[in-house]
C-alpha cells in the first residue's frame, strides 16, 4: 500500500482540457458534422493524428490501452497530468481524470506542443482502483481534441462503449462550436436556451480549443511536483499503475500546453474566417460576456498559516489593473464559519485553495486580442466596455447585456451603437455611452480608476474587513452556474455531478443579489 502512494508522490499531473463536459451520457442524434468512424477509417477530410493513426491501425483501438500501445509505436511522447475529480481532500471516492498530451510523429502527422490532448477516468471498483474502461453501452472511454493542419481547427472525438468493445466517433471541429453557440448571450427566450446540436464539446469548449480551468498556478485540485495528489488507499489495478509509473507531469506544463493550443487556434487563418463569418454580436461576444471561464485562487493551500493573497482578477480585469492583495486567514475563515461553508463529501470548510473564484478566461482575454489586432475594435473601445460594472469582471450581466445592442450594420456600426446606447434607459447602457462619448474618460482614465478601486480593496482587506467579500465570493461562485454559459443541457463547464469545486454555504447566495462598487464596498441591490 506504501509503495503506491510512495509512487503517487514521485508522478506528475495532469488534467486536461479535453471536454469532460462530453460525459453526458445520451449519444447525441447523429448530425452531417458527426460521424462514426466505422473500422477505423477517418472521418472524410480529417487530417489530425487520432484521423491518421486510426486510419494507419490494423486493429481498431476498443479501449484506452489499446489506444495507448498504438501510440507507444509511434515516434510520440505522451504526458500524463492528473486531477481529483471530487476534490484534493478526497481520494477515497477514487475519481480522478487522466489527460494526457502528446507529441512527435503521429502516423506521419507532425504533433506540436498544445496539438493532441486525450482524457479517461479513474474509479473505485470494490476493493481496486481501476480504469473506468468497461465498454457498457454508451460509457464514455475516451475523449480527444486533436489539431488539423490542412483544416486550420481542433477536432473533436469520442471512444464510447457498445456493450462489447468501444466505438469511435468524430463529432465535430470548432468551427461547428461557433455554430452551436450562436446563440450565446443573445437568447430570445433566456428560460429555454437554445444551442446547436453539431457536438456535446460545445458545452464546455466554447471558444473552440483546448481548455482548463484551473490555468493558473496554483492549479487547485491538480498534481502538481510541489503538492501531489493523495491517492486512495486502494492498490491500483495493474493496468493504472503501469500509466502512473511511467511518471506524470506538474499541471503547469498541461496549462502551458493549453495555452499554445489556444494561442495556435486563435491565430488561424481558417479559425478568424470562421468567426468572421458569424455575427458582429457573436465576433464582439468575448469582450462583453464570458465564453468560457477560468477559476483564480490563494496560491497557498487552505492548510497553511500564512495570510490568504486574493486573486485581484476577482475584484477587477487584469487588463484594467492588478495589484497584490493581502487579508487575515483567521478572518477568512471566521467568515466561511458564518457562511455555514462545506466542501462536499470531504467535509472541509473550503477548497484546497482559499478564496477559488471564477476570473475571467485567458480564452476570451486573447479572443478580444484577435479583435484587437484585426482592427474590428480599438483598445479604448475594450477599455470603456471593461469598465461597465467594473467589480464583476468576469460575469457581469449588466455588461453582458449590452451585446444585444450592437448593431450589425456594416458601415458605421460604432455610431450605430451609440446611438442605441442614447436611447436605452439600463444604467450599464448610459455608462457605456458616457465612456464613448466624453473624452476624458479614455483608457488611462478607466485603469486609474481600477487603481483606486484596488487600492480601497487593499486598505479594506489589510484591514481585516474581509466577511462582505467572503459572502460576495460565495455568490459569484453561485453565478457561474446561473450563468448562460452553463445553460446548454448537453455540457455545463463546472461538470455537476462529476467534479467537485466550490464548497457549499447555506443559505445558498441568490445571484445578482450583491455588488462591488468603486469604492470597493459590497452593497445589496
Amino acid at each position: 500500500m506504501n509503495r503506491w502512494r510512495n509512487i503517487g508522490a514521485v508522478l506528475v499531473a495532469l488534467v486536461a482540457l479535453v471536454g469532460a463536459c462530453m460525459r453526458t451520457p445520451e449519444e447525441p442524434p447523429a448530425q452531417a458534422s458527426e460521424q462514426r468512424i466505422a473500422g477505423c477509417a477517418p472521418a472524410p477530410g480529417n487530417r489530425d493524428a487520432v484521423a491518421a493513426l486510426l486510419a494507419a491501425s490494423p486493429a481498431c483501438p476498443g479501449n484506452v490501452l489499446e489506444f495507448r500501445a498504438r501510440l507507444e509505436r509511434e515516434p510520440a511522447k505522451v504526458a500524463t497530468a492528473f486531477v481529483d475529480n471530487r476534490g484534493f481532500h478526497n481520494a477515497a471516492a477514487g475519481s480522478f481524470s487522466l489527460f494526457e498530451s502528446v507529441t512527435g510523429i503521429v502516423a506521419g502527422v507532425r504533433v506540436a506542443p498544445g496539438d493532441f490532448f486525450f482524457g479517461h477516468f479513474t474509479e473505485k471498483r470494490g476493493a481496486a482502483w481501476v480504469l473506468q474502461q468497461t465498454p457498457e453501452d454508451d460509457a464514455l472511454l475516451i475523449e480527444l481534441i486533436a489539431w488539423d493542419p490542412a483544416k486550420g481547427l481542433f477536432n473533436f472525438y469520442e471512444l464510447r462503449g457498445n456493450g462489447a468493445r468501444g466505438r469511435w466517433f468524430y463529432r465535430g471541429d470548432s468551427a461547428d462550436i461557433l455554430r452551436d453557440i450562436a446563440q450565446l448571450h443573445r437568447q430570445d427566450d433566456p428560460a429555454r436556451p437554445a444551442f446547436g446540436q453539431r457536438l456535446r464539446c460545445s458545452g464546455c469548449h466554447l471558444g473552440g480549443g483546448p481548455i482548463l480551468k484551473e490555468l493558473a498556478a496554483p492549479h487547485n485540485d491538480w498534481w502538481t511536483s510541489a503538492r501531489p495528489l493523495p491517492l486512495p488507499a486502494l492498490p491500483p489495478e495493474p493496468a493504472l499503475a503501469r500509466i502512473l509509473a511511467q511518471g506524470l507531469v506538474d499541471a503547469g506544463e498541461l496549462a502551458a500546453r493549453v495555452r499554445q493550443g489556444s494561442a495556435k487556434l486563435e491565430s488561424s487563418a481558417a479559425f478568424r474566417a470562421a468567426r468572421k463569418e458569424r455575427s458582429r454580436q457573436e465576433r464582439l461576444r468575448p469582450l462583453f460576456c464570458p465564453e468560457e471561464m477560468n477559476l483564480g485562487s490563494d496560491s497557498a493551500p487552505s492548510d497553511a498559516p500564512s495570510d490568504i493573497a486574493p486573486p485581484s482578477a476577482f475584484f477587477v480585469d487584469p487588463r484594467l489593473g492588478s495589484r497584490e492583495l493581502v487579508t487575515s486567514r483567521a478572518g477568512y475563515d471566521a467568515a466561511l464559519r458564518a457562511l455555514a461553508s462545506a466542501f462536499p463529501e470531504s467535509g472541509r470548510a473550503d477548497a484546497d485553495h482559499a478564496w477559488l473564484a471564477p476570473v475571467k478566461a485567458a480564452a476570451d482575454v486573447g479572443a478580444v486580442a484577435k479583435l484587437v489586432e484585426e482592427r474590428a475594435v480599438d483598445e479604448e473601445l475594450v477599455a470603456d466596455v471593461l469598465a461597465v460594472d467594473m467589480g464583476n469582471p468576469a460575469l457581469s450581466g449588466a455588461r453582458c447585456g449590452l451585446l444585444r445592442l450592437v448593431p450589425e450594420d456594416a458601415q458605421g456600426w460604432r455610431a450605430a451603437f451609440v446611438r442605441a446606447l442614447a436611447g436605452s434607459n439600463d444604467p450599464a447602457a448610459r455608462e457605456l455611452h458616457a465612456n464613448l462619448t466624453d473624452p476624458a474618460r479614455d483608457a488611462r482614465w478607466h485603469r486609474a480608476q481600477a487603481a483606486s478601486m484596488l487600492e480601497a480593496c487593499a486598505r479594506r482587506l489589510r484591514a481585516g474587513d474581509v466577511a462582505p467579500y467572503v459572502e460576495l465570493l460565495a455568490q459569484r461562485r453561485a453565478e457561474v452556474s446561473a450563468n448562460a454559459i452553463a445553460t446548454n443541457p448537453r455540457g455545463q463547464i463546472l461538470e455537476p455531478g462529476f467534479r467537485i469545486v466550490f464548497p457549499d454555504v447555506l443559505p445558498g447566495p441568490r445571484p445578482g443579489a450583491l455588488e462591488l462598487t468603486r469604492a470597493c464596498t459590497v452593497v445589496r441591490r
